[in-house]
């Protein structure tokens, strides 16, 4: 058993240290149309702006993202030297289907697909509750089946009133950079779409140092803001803290106070 857990632990690692270039948003991002995102490629290596080539489904990239990219000649992390990135804050894509995003500089390659997403014409729900049970499970909603409805050969007796609640989905909120989560990244999970790393809110947790300048994505209740100018936020309990800051961001793009910081988060 123990094997096998360092076999999964040493496979997440490994799975995204095999090219050596980074691209955010990840391999296999869902994002909403209109959307606003940052895109950030980084290398390890410091290049020249003129070796660096970007595509999405083999154009150009500033034909889908719109504008051009801004070159940092060298990151710098505490102690040591990063390599070079380009950064584009706050793009959003029109149109929904998949897109490949295609880059190279040198030696180093790396190759991502987004799956861009559209929503219906006309609204569906008039409103969305967002309910979190926190640590709630598939196993406490049969042991609470059990104890409140009985179970007579082998079948519960009844249903509870979540049963009937739709639509109902599982989600996965991994994080990027680990087997197990915490509290802020898998809010942002929920909240964003977007898998982030441990200690992360409402972003990418890039190399750098500093975590206000991660690639920034869009919550739900920026999305929701940004189309009907309406959301409104409720705490149950004191100790509701970082799951309620996943709401508390500003509008996008304004200046955001969460990165991956903890401390952010509380």
């Amino acid at each position: 058993m123990r094997k096998l857990f360092a076999a999964l632990a040493v496979s997440t690692v490994l799975a995204g240290a095999a090219q050596a270039a980074n691209v955010y948003p990840l391999d296999r991002a869902t994002i909403l149309t209109g959307s606003p995102f940052d895109f950030k490629v980084e290398f390890t290596a410091n290049v020249k702006p003129e070796d660096i080539k970007v595509t999405v489904n083999g154009e150009d990239y500033k034909a889908t993202l719109g504008k051009e990219a801004q070159f940092v000649a060298e990151e710098k992390g505490k102690d040591k030297a990063l390599g070079s990135a380009i950064i584009l804050r706050g793009v959003t894509i029109a149109k929904a289907g998949d897109y490949k995003v295609e880059v190279s500089a040198g030696s180093e390659t790396k190759s991502v697909t987004w799956n861009v997403y559209g929503t219906g014409e006309k609204p569906k729900a008039k409103n969305v509750i967002f309910m979190l049970g926190d640590g709630l499970s598939v196993a406490h909603r049969t042991a609470a089946r059990i104890m409140s409805k009985g179970m007579t050969e082998g079948k519960a007796n009844g249903r509870l009133n979540m049963d009937d609640v739709p639509p109902a989905a599982f989600i996965g909120t991994s994080a990027t950079n680990a087997v197990a989560t915490d509290s802020a990244n898998t809010m942002s999970a929920y909240m964003t779409g977007h898998k982030t790393a441990v200690n992360a809110i409402g972003v990418y947790a890039d190399r750098t140092p500093d975590s206000m300048d991660d690639p920034k994505v869009e919550t739900i209740a920026e999305a929701l803001r940004r189309q009907t100018q309406e959301v409104d936020r409720h705490r149950c309990d004191r100790r509701s803290r970082r799951r309620d800051a996943g709401r508390r961001r500003l509008p996008y793009p304004q200046p955001q106070r969460q990165g991956r910081d903890r401390r952010h988060a509380l």
